[in-house]
């Protein structure tokens, strides 16, 4: 972990839970969140290719006029940031409350996202994500995957302000925003128990 200010051991900690904990898998999924002025994104390939085996060096640093959509690599090769930063990049533009984004595979919830079905509450903490609601099925890296992302957590930016989301990929995953990057995970992994808890449930 690292102070507040840099935030790339905290991602390094946080990729490692996730792949440890099955949230995600080595097909893949991304990392970012936002501290003051600066954008921290996790490279390309970091599932299939470094098994999600981060390092700070590794992460992506980006600056620039947030609310114009404009993001500058200030720090790493801008050709290897994941392919899903669009969506990381189009939460934070749209979002000022929203700063810390994860897009990932997990076990559970990737049933959910195979048959582009919500995921409902199971249980007192979880009741306050509502349902999680379901993004088309689009292509990974697009624009049109961001637009819809954003299109999807507009009406309840009330609730940002308060919790983090989470999101149904249709047909890829799932996506967690939160007022952190804690606040995403925190999310992404009591998401996951309530798929879990609902896939399990009907056969008791």
């Amino acid at each position: 972990m690292t102070n507040s200010s840099d935030p790339r051991g905290q991602m390094v900690h946080i990729a490692h839970l996730m792949f440890t904990r099955f949230l995600t898998n080595s097909a893949g999924g991304n990392v970012s969140c936002r501290v003051g002025e600066r954008i921290y994104v996790t490279p390309r390939y970091l599932g299939s290719k470094y098994h999600w085996q981060l390092k700070e060096e590794m992460v992506l640093v980006f600056d620039g006029d947030f609310a114009a959509g404009e993001f500058n690599c200030i720090q790493g090769d801008p050709a290897q940031v994941s392919r899903e930063s669009r969506m990381h990049f189009a939460c934070y533009q749209h979002f000022p409350e929203i700063n810390g984004v994860i897009h990932a595979h997990p076990m559970n919830l990737n049933v959910f996202a195979s048959m582009g079905k919500p995921v409902t509450p199971t249980n007192q903490y979880t009741e306050k994500f509502g349902e999680m609601s379901v993004v088309p099925n689009l292509p990974a890296h697009s624009q049109d995957l961001a637009d819809s992302v954003v299109e999807a957590l507009t009406p309840r930016r009330d609730t940002l302000q308060k919790n983090g989301l989470g999101l149904i990929l249709n047909w890829h995953g799932v996506v967690t925003v939160g007022r952190d990057l804690l606040d995403a995970y925190d999310t992404l992994e009591r998401l996951e128990w309530s798929a879990y808890a609902l896939l399990h449930r009907n056969n008791m």
